[in-house]
């Protein structure tokens, strides 16, 4: 009778087992449907009534919380008045590269009054990740967060945390963005709306603000850890991120672990998302938290140095409290920056080695130029972004990833240049070998499984500043980084690649380099581009087509649905 109640709590063991097994597959491979509608709405921010376009209505969007290889079907229907595409941002769509979503890149915009469905499923990739517009200037206000679950459990550097709060940084306009936008395509300054640019988080700017309603209050417990899941979708401004009297300790970002450190600052670019972990070990009270424009000089006229704030109001706080309010860094002070990114290492399944050798050793110039305009244009030139002196031509009424699927000829080159003209550089001054750019449709084509290797060396033409550089459908290492001209003898023998973290989206410092490396293990047509939303208007961007490889897991796959019909 005992060996029969073994054996039988054996069975039920095993049976439990099994389920548990069947249960994680199940929520692993969930189908989530979701409906939406990009339409206007209006709100109040600073004293600045405006008419924006939002997802549903809501400002920021609605966030998405899913589970490592659940699929997602969204439906997104235009109800306003200018084109717009959805993008994924760092989600790397592995056979799905119709959902990627890059306007005239991936498909051509849908239309007012028309739909298109993306579906993709999120395999071996989890973290902070975010959805934003990826047309002229929506993304300002059409965005959310979009939060992956890890199909194992977090890495122990996370500890036991208590809540998870998604943080959104934004920019608010005293116009719609898209008008905001024009003033910057042929004019160097913005127009007069530029004095009414305001940082957000989660949509609002705080207590520091006219026509503000207070600071958003997030009720905390002490000798809690509270997991930050800190998304910057602002358009044209680096951020740094701070918690009065708390240290953050940093432990992921772009949805990749981090080796974990502490700091009192956080700088975020557009288009990255950091994972920190805040734990309440002060005095019970109220913090304001928030964000201060950083940590580069900008272009034109700046939004108002006042930082953007919400509150942690410890629940043993009495009500009548002073809140402490945090400081942040002088906005042109690098050193906090540099000391930032020298601590950032792999950690856990994000750690890889990579190799010395490369398939595609590549050097690319980035920055801005003079470019002749064309004939439609009111202007005999006027200041554009360029990568390897090229201002890239979005192609018209169609998508380089539908030509490239389809055959078509003439819209597009395939001789994107491996090397810049020139690496005898003046950082000081407007530099001959740049102050002129051209224009053109030119991608650079990538054989399945090369390893590359970029080197981006930002140049002085029209103006100097960081880019933060944002590569569609893969995560890249950073091997290296400096200041001053990138020398090939020299530099390369300093490379980390035991390490190295991996981001979707990174800077070039202001007057110096970065060098990354990725394996190009996904086929089709991939954006690079400089996540500065005015660098982008003005052509800061060049295309990747990865060929196919052998079999079927390694080629281009069609369309899952419609494409929005080219205009």
């Amino acid at each position: 009778m005992a060996l029969m109640a073994t054996d039988s709590m054996k069975l039920i063991a095993l049976i439990t087992m099994l389920l548990a097994l069947f249960a994680q597959q199940a929520v692993a491979w969930k189908t989530h449907y979701l409906d939406w509608e990009i339409k206007n709405a209006t709100f109040t921010r600073n004293c600045h009534t405006v008419t924006v376009a939002t997802v549903n209505g809501k400002f920021p969007g609605p966030t998405v919380e899913i589970n490592e290889g659940d699929t997602l079907v969204i439906k997104v229907t235009n109800k306003q008045i200018y084109p717009v595409t959805m993008h994924w941002h760092g989600i790397r769509q592995f056979q799905t590269n119709y959902a990627d979503g890059p306007a005239h890149i991936t498909q051509c915009p849908i239309q007012t009054g028309g739909s298109y469905i993306y579906e993709f499923t999120v395999n071996a990739q989890s973290g902070t990740f975010f959805y934003h517009a990826h047309i002229d200037w929506l993304r300002a206000t059409v965005h959310g967060a979009l939060i992956v679950h890890p199909r194992k459990k977090l890495p122990p550097t996370y500890g036991k945390i208590e809540r998870e709060i998604p943080i959104i940084i934004g920019e608010w306009f005293g116009i719609a963005a898209n008008e905001y936008e024009k003033s910057f395509l042929n004019t160097f300054l913005p127009n007069e709306a530029a004095t009414t640019v305001t940082p957000t988080l989660n949509g609002f700017p705080g207590p520091k603000y006219n026509c503000s309603k207070g600071a958003q209050v997030f009720k905390v417990e002490k000798k809690k850890t509270y997991l930050l899941r800190i998304i910057n979708a602002a358009l044209n401004n680096d951020y740094w991120f701070s918690v009065a009297n708390h240290q953050l300790t940093v432990v992921g970002a772009d949805g990749n672990y981090l080796k974990p450190f502490t700091i009192t600052y956080l700088p975020l670019l557009p288009g990255q998302t950091t994972d920190v972990l805040v734990h309440t070990n002060q005095k019970p009270g109220k913090y304001y938290f928030g964000v201060n424009v950083g940590p580069v000089p900008l272009v034109g006229l700046p939004p108002p140095r006042i930082p953007a704030l919400a509150m942690f109001e410890y629940e043993e706080a009495r009500s009548s409290a002073s809140p402490v309010t945090p400081r942040f860094p002088n906005n042109v002070t690098l050193r906090p920056l540099d000391q930032y990114v020298k601590k950032l290492r792999a950690y856990g399944e994000s750690t890889m080695t990579l190799p010395r050798k490369v398939h595609k050793d590549l050097v690319y110039t980035i920055g801005t130029a003079w470019v002749d305009c064309i004939a439609s244009e009111p202007c005999v030139q006027k200041i554009m972004g360029q990568i390897q002196n090229i201002t890239f031509q979005d192609p018209q009424h169609t998508s380089i990833l539908q030509a490239y699927a389809s055959g078509a000829n003439g819209v597009y080159k395939t001789n994107f240049p491996d090397h810049p003209p020139s690496l005898k550089l003046n950082l000081t001054a407007p530099d001959p070998h740049y102050r002129n750019g051209t224009r053109d449709t030119r991608v650079k084509m990538l054989n399945f499984g090369d390893t590359v290797r970029i080197v981006f060396q930002n140049v002085f033409a029209a103006g100097i500043l960081d880019h933060p550089v944002h590569l569609h459908g893969h995560d890249f290492y950073v091997v290296g980084r400096g200041y001053g001209i990138f020398d090939p003898a020299k530099d390369p023998k300093s490379y980390n690649l035991r390490n190295p973290p991996a981001y979707n989206t990174f800077g070039v410092p202001n007057g110096g380099w970065v060098a990354i490396q990725f394996f190009a293990n996904n086929p089709g047509v991939w954006l690079l581009h400089c996540h500065f939303e005015r660098h982008k208007s003005w052509g800061m961007e060049m295309v990747f087509i990865t060929k196919n490889g052998r079999g079927k897991s390694q080629r281009l796959l069609g369309p899952k649905h419609p494409l929005p019909k080219c205009t």
